[in-house]
């Protein structure tokens, strides 16, 4: 009997870095408060603008520090958090790291970085869980 997980797909669209004042997190003067948005899809069903905030320490490196990742904002279905967070953190990463605000975020100069958004496509597929007794295409 084949048990395969159901699948969704993520689509990272951009990074608003630095945004303060519409952060959920409690707020904090030496944390850089970032929202991700991207659009989820699950078999038929196509889910746009979807968002999760990531928290990063300023003057810490962007590489190496571990973020914050919150939950996804406006979804309640099947969710497989830890392969979520995994995929922020490499995005966050790569996105941030390859624009040059990672050094600046390092530099701890959290004012020049404050509501810049950065737009990079990235599409990655994520195991969710089982969907018992919901009928998946």
């Amino acid at each position: 009997m084949n048990h395969r997980m159901p699948t969704g797909t993520i689509e990272f669209k951009c990074i608003r870095v630095n945004l303060k004042r519409t952060s959920t997190f409690e707020p904090d003067e030496s944390r850089i408060d970032s929202l991700i948005e991207f659009d989820f899809a699950i078999g038929d069903e196509h889910l746009k603008d979807l968002k999760a905030e990531v928290r990063q320490q300023s003057g810490t490196d962007v590489q190496n520090q571990r973020l914050e990742v919150g939950r996804v904002i406006s979804y309640n279905g099947p969710w497989n958090y830890d392969e979520f967070r995994e995929y922020c953190e490499r995005y966050y990463r790569d996105v941030i790291g390859s624009s040059g605000i990672g050094l600046l975020i390092e530099r701890g100069e959290r004012k020049l970085v404050e509501r810049v958004a950065i737009q990079f496509y990235r599409r990655e597929e994520i195991t969710l869980p089982s969907l018992a007794g919901k009928k998946m295409r």
